[in-house]
């Protein structure tokens, strides 16, 4: 399979993968880190995965034991990465960084007062000095898929992947947000989001490539039902518009919101996230090895 393939070219500026969707509790995180860890276990390269939620995030929790000393936020790494004031080596990142089987695990921020306090500028630092000291790159950028943050990550982007759920509300924000990316915006609600700051075509390739993850949907208080819909429809759209769809079922280790152990998922579980991860490998600009 492609996620097994030799090694990728040894040069700076890498892989970076960008984790996003238009609305919360669509299993970001857990895309996120279900992929890094599939990378890691898998590639034998260096894999760094990194909470850039411009809010408190809980990867840090799904991957790393709550026994683990806590380390320094991504955010503090960044601004140092901007001003200078690190070396792209792990022995100067180690401050930040947990090891979790081989993956590098960066956490989020502080404390909620620290909200918003990451800039574009600083980000886009930070991502540069792990692409610079690693292979593969993996950025949970939340929700706020039109901030400025998240901006940055797709202007930093190698592969796109898009987390929703099988439910109207998940689906309509997704094919929302995917064609505005795609430099046509379409909705059909009475007031969209503000899509401006992405709407101008050039992220039309990056959808073109993407991976769409499709979680189960959840009855949350508050959603819109609509049983005229039918969500199979808007699943083959974004699977004829997007690179692949990857349809995720239920599991109840993953469903308890602890951290991930992939020896306890379900086999359809762990084959649906290793079917994403190839399918983001095979992008990947490969090295021929000789025998």
């Amino acid at each position: 399979m492609a996620i097994s393939k030799p090694r990728l070219a040894r040069v700076p500026g890498s892989h970076h993968v960008v984790v996003a969707g238009p609305k919360g509790g669509t299993g970001k995180t857990t895309a996120a880190a279900m992929l890094a860890l599939c990378f890691a276990e898998l590639r034998g390269e260096i894999v760094s995965v990194l909470d850039a939620t411009t809010q408190l995030g809980t990867l840090r929790r799904r991957v790393v034991s709550s026994e683990e000393p806590s380390t320094r936020p991504f955010g503090e790494l960044c601004a140092r990465a901007l001003d200078g004031d690190v070396l792209p080596e792990w022995s100067a990142l180690a401050p930040y960084v947990d090891v979790v089987n081989g993956l590098r695990v960066l956490r989020s921020l502080s404390s909620p007062s620290d909200q918003d306090c990451l800039t574009p500028a600083e980000y886009a630092a930070g991502i540069a000095l792990l692409r610079h000291a690693g292979d593969i790159v993996v950025s949970d950028v939340g929700a706020k898929a039109n901030g400025p943050v998240a901006v940055a990550a797709l202007e930093s982007a190698s592969t796109l992947v898009l987390a929703t759920e099988f439910a109207y509300d998940a689906l309509e924000l997704t094919i929302e947000m995917v064609s505005a990316l795609a430099g046509q915006p379409l909705s059909y609600r009475p007031d969209p989001d503000d899509w401006s700051a992405v709407a101008d075509g050039r992220f039309a390739p990056l959808v073109a490539g993407s991976v769409v993850v499709v979680a189960p949907g959840r009855q949350s208080s508050g959603a819109t039902v609509r049983r005229d819909v039918n969500l199979t429809a808007m699943t083959e759209w974004l699977r004829v518009v997007c690179g692949g769809v990857v349809m995720v079922d239920h599991d109840d280790h993953l469903g308890l919101g602890h951290r991930i152990v992939l020896a306890e998922l379900q086999l359809d579980t762990a084959v649906a996230y290793l079917r994403a991860a190839t399918l983001i490998a095979a992008r990947f600009p490969l090295t021929q090895v000789n025998e």
